[in-house]
């Protein structure tokens, strides 16, 4: 029983830890408030919940201001540019499908369907980009390149990230005032998997580095 009620128990940090991601998505939703700072917020939710996955344990709102301005140079470019692309994208489905209804026109159906699979693809992107971002320092033209290669090669836990955030927002959206939670919890989660996705490449740089000093 005494185990039960020490704050240690597994149970009591998960907990713990659920009520982090509710706050920082408070936190989170202020910072995106000017827009066009969305970009860096996603990454400094990351880098917040990156360290909290691995129980690496610090002050919230110190580290999310710290990836904040460390990050917002190169997330609010990527942010903007994918906000940009994505309101492109979806202005192209619903035109599309909006004369395909119309008309009834085969090719208008085709390129409605084309541009769910570009968006697919943009939403994979986006999925990681910022956790990238957050982990790693790399130009940006690189952190689009791996983005996009590691949503391919880890296809299985993309596929998971993907339908639990189709789950918990269609949940969440029955009780509309949960929806303000969404984002921490979604990066609580999706954290250990991106922790367990980007160890693989860490050790493969530790090896490599091993591997070059040996050659010296």
């Amino acid at each position: 029983m005494n185990s039960f009620f020490d704050l240690d128990n597994p149970a009591w940090r998960f907990v713990g830890k659920f009520f982090d991601a509710c706050f920082l998505s408070v936190v989170y939703l202020i910072f995106c408030l000017p827009i066009f700072t969305i970009g860096a917020a996603n990454t400094a939710l990351y880098y917040v919940f990156l360290k909290l996955a691995k129980d690496e344990e610090g002050y919230l709102i110190r580290d999310f201001i710290k990836s904040f301005r460390q990050n917002f140079k190169q997330a609010t470019i990527v942010g903007i540019l994918l906000t940009i692309i994505g309101i492109i994208l979806i202005v192209d489905i619903f035109w599309f499908k909006t004369k395909a209804n119309v008309l009834g026109n085969q090719q208008d159906y085709f390129m409605y369907y084309i541009f769910w699979i570009i968006f697919l693809v943009y939403s994979v992107i986006y999925l990681y980009i910022f956790p990238l971002i957050a982990k790693f320092e790399n130009n940006t033209k690189n952190m689009f390149k791996f983005a996009f290669i590691m949503s391919i090669k880890h296809l299985g836990w993309t596929t998971l990230m993907i339908v639990l955030a189709v789950v918990i927002i269609l949940s969440a959206s029955k009780v509309p005032p949960i929806l303000v939670f969404i984002p921490g919890i979604l990066a609580f989660f999706n954290s250990h998997i991106f922790n367990h996705i980007f160890n693989i490449y860490i050790v493969k740089m530790k090896e490599n580095s091993l591997e070059n000093e040996e050659n010296k």
